[in-house]
C-alpha cells in the first residue's frame, strides 16, 4: 500500500470538496440543491455502488469472513459509546453537549465519505465490506442513536424503526443475496450499475463541500474543544484501538476496514439529529466541518502508521 498514493487521492477528494465549497458560494448549488444531490445520492448512487462491488466481485469471501465482520461491527459500535463517555468527562463538556458528543463519537461518516474513501484506499472489494458496517449503522442510529443524543437532556425520545431500511440497507441485504447466491446480470446491466455507482465519490464530495459552505468559517475556528476532541476522535483513538483490532482481526483488508471506519470524521446524521431533538445544531455542523477538514490529513496519517 503506497502511502503517497493514498494522501493524492485524500487531497484529490477535498479538491472535489472544495469544489463543492465555491459552486455553494457562487451560487451555482443551494441548499435545496443539496438536499435534492443528498437524497440521489442515498436513494440512487449509493445502492448502485454497493450492488456494483457485488456485481463486479470475482474472488468471493467466506461466510465465515461475512460473519466476522459483522461481530467486528457490532463490538466496535458497543466499544464507542463507552469512549464516547469517558472522552466527554476527561474534556469536561458541558452536559447539555455530552450527548452530541458521545453520538459523534459513535457515528462517523461510513455512507457519504466512508464509502469513497474506502475505495479508494482499498479499492472495490472494500465496498461490499464498508457495506456491512454502514448497516450496522443505519440499525444503531435510527434505535440507540436518539438515546445517546438526549443524554443529559430532558427530552423524549423516539424510536423511527421505518428508517431501518433505507436503501443503502436494502442495497446491502441484495447484494449479500446475489454474493451468497453468486448470480450474476447480463453486462449491459452490470456496466450501468457501476456507470451509476461510479457517480458516488465525486457527488458525495461535491454535496459536502457544498454543506460545509453554509457555515460561517469564523464560528467554525473559533470554537477551541473542536481541535482536541479532532484530535482524539481522529487520532488519539484509533492509536489506542489498533493493537486490540490487530490482535483480534487477522485479515489485511478487515483490519484496515475497521481501523478505518474508526478514523472517520463525524456523520451529516449529527446535524440532523441535533435539529430533530433541540441540540447543539451549530456545533454538530462546525464539528462535521472540522473533523471533515483534517481526514484529509488524519486518514494518511493512521494508514502509514499502521496500514503501510
Amino acid at each position: 500500500m503506497d502511502i503517497y498514493v493514498i494522501l493524492m487521492q485524500m487531497i484529490q477528494l477535498f479538491i472535489v470538496i472544495a469544489l463543492g465549497y465555491f459552486l455553494f458560494k457562487i451560487h451555482l448549488f443551494d441548499k435545496e440543491l443539496n438536499k435534492k444531490l443528498t437524497t440521489f445520492l442515498l436513494f440512487v448512487t449509493t445502492p448502485a455502488m454497493i450492488l456494483s462491488s457485488v456485481l463486479s466481485t470475482t474472488e468471493y469471501q467466506s461466510l465465515n469472513n461475512i460473519l466476522f465482520v459483522f461481530v467486528v461491527g457490532f463490538l466496535i459500535y458497543i466499544a464507542l459509546p463507552i469512549i464516547g463517555f469517558i472522552l466527554v468527562k476527561i474534556m469536561r463538556i458541558p452536559l447539555q453537549q455530552q450527548g452530541l458528543y458521545v453520538f459523534m463519537t459513535v457515528f462517523s461518516n461510513i455512507g457519504f465519505m466512508g464509502f469513497p474513501v474506502m475505495k479508494s484506499i482499498f479499492g472495490n472489494d472494500a465496498v461490499f465490506y464498508t457495506a456491512i458496517f454502514n448497516m450496522i449503522f443505519n440499525l444503531l442510529v435510527y434505535t440507540v442513536g436518539p438515546i445517546i443524543m438526549n443524554y443529559g437532556t430532558e427530552q423524549s425520545t423516539h424510536m423511527d424503526i421505518k428508517s431501518l431500511l433505507s436503501p443503502g440497507v436494502i442495497a446491502s441485504l441484495v447484494a449479500m443475496v446475489f454474493y451468497f447466491a453468486k448470480l450474476s446480470v447480463p453486462d449491459v446491466v452490470s456496466s450501468t450499475i457501476t456507470m451509476i455507482g461510479d457517480m458516488t465519490t465525486p457527488m458525495a464530495m461535491l454535496v459536502i463541500g457544498s454543506t460545509l459552505a453554509t457555515i460561517p468559517l469564523k464560528e467554525v475556528f473559533t470554537e477551541w474543544r473542536i481541535y482536541p476532541y479532532t484530535l482524539i476522535k481522529q487520532v488519539i483513538i484509533p492509536i489506542l484501538v489498533f493493537p486490540i483490532l490487530n490482535f483480534f482481526i487477522k485479515d489485511p483488508l478487515i483490519l484496515g476496514i475497521t481501523l478505518i471506519v474508526i478514523s472517520m470524521p463525524v456523520a451529516n446524521s449529527a446535524v440532523l439529529f441535533a435539529t430533530e431533538y433541540d441540540g447543539d445544531i451549530s456545533l454538530a455542523a462546525k464539528t462535521v466541518f472540522m473533523t471533515t477538514l483534517f481526514s484529509v490529513g488524519t486518514i494518511p496519517l493512521i494508514v502509514a502508521m499502521f496500514l503501510v
